[in-house]
């Protein structure tokens, strides 16, 4: 592995969260470094959360409206397993009532109209299209499937079985996307062995299919080897062990000198005025996750 990042290039990171971060982005850098307790960060969630149980309000960056979404409430409830937060929580509990709510046509759609009364990215426009009934759509089903096994709710048992007939059929039948990946692998981590056994060979085809280990492709938006391979015991981690050491040097070379490291993706001058307000709450989560990566593989002097 190359050399740790230096305790001044931390700090810098830190203090990029502290000034351009949200609460919420302050919380979690607490919790992970500073030992806070995980209800400053329920707290700091609770505020994204509607009546209906759902999240919006820019939980997740890209999408502003204040309505709740399938997206911003799995994006919840990745905050909530990253926290080890207790699965019979009054919060979690009201989040999977909500995606109880919107299983329609036999699938979820990640966003809804409402979705479009405020800015968001390009790829984040409702276009009104109803979803087929006989497709799986792996984004967001496998993540929502993953929570559904997770914690407490009220999708009937046979509903649940059906839909983990279904996302290991279309694991093994149809092609992945990079994010499909993603929802599948945190499927993999609620699933009992016999089912990991099954899904892991393909988890690996696609991951080797997918995942990009040319640095020459990592200042774009893609699948890196850091992507999948969260922490040491990762199932991906032998696979693309070779490729760590390359990754994480690179990734510490793009530090900027404000401490932050930056998107890989923009809106493309959409909502500029909007855009420039977003892009360094977006950097301060792009800086936390990779130093939670630094801190899972004992990187950080």
């Amino acid at each position: 592995m190359p050399n740790q990042l230096s305790q001044d290039a931390f700090i810098d990171a830190a203090k990029f969260i502290s000034d351009n971060g949200t609460d919420l982005h302050r919380a979690r850098y607490r919790f992970h470094f500073e030992n806070q307790p995980a209800q400053e960060v329920t707290r700091a969630l609770a505020t994204y959360q509607n009546d209906d149980g759902g999240f919006g309000h820019g939980l997740e960056g890209d999408l502003r409206t204040k309505n709740s979404s399938v997206l911003c409430s799995t994006v919840a409830l990745q905050i909530l397993k990253e926290i080890d937060a207790d699965p019979h929580s009054v919060m979690i509990a009201d989040t999977m009532n909500y995606l109880v709510q919107q299983y329609r046509h036999n699938n979820w759609s990640l966003i809804n109209s409402e979705c479009n009364d405020a800015p968001h990215a390009p790829w984040w426009k409702h276009d009104g299209k109803t979803q087929c009934r006989r497709y799986f759509y792996a984004n967001p089903g496998a993540e929502i499937l993953s929570n559904l096994l997770s914690f407490p709710g009220d999708m009937c048992r046979q509903t649940v079985s059906n839909l983990t007939v279904r996302a290991l059929a279309h694991l093994e039948t149809e092609s992945l996307d990079m994010h499909d990946l993603l929802c599948y692998t945190r499927l993999y981590e609620s699933v009992d062995p016999d089912l990991q056994g099954q899904m892991l060979p393909h988890l690996l085809r696609w991951a080797f299919e997918l995942v990009k280990v040319d640095a020459f492709d990592w200042d774009e938006y893609c699948l890196t080897p850091l992507d999948v391979v969260k922490r040491p015991d990762s199932i991906f981690s032998d696979f693309f062990g070779a490729y760590l050491e390359q990754n994480f040097a690179f990734m510490m070379d793009q530090q900027r000198t404000d401490g932050s490291w930056q998107t890989t993706w923009s809106w493309g001058g959409e909502y500029p005025a909007t855009w420039q307000v977003v892009e360094p709450e977006i950097s301060a989560e792009v800086t936390l996750r990779f130093l939670l990566r630094l801190k899972a593989f004992n990187m950080l002097s």
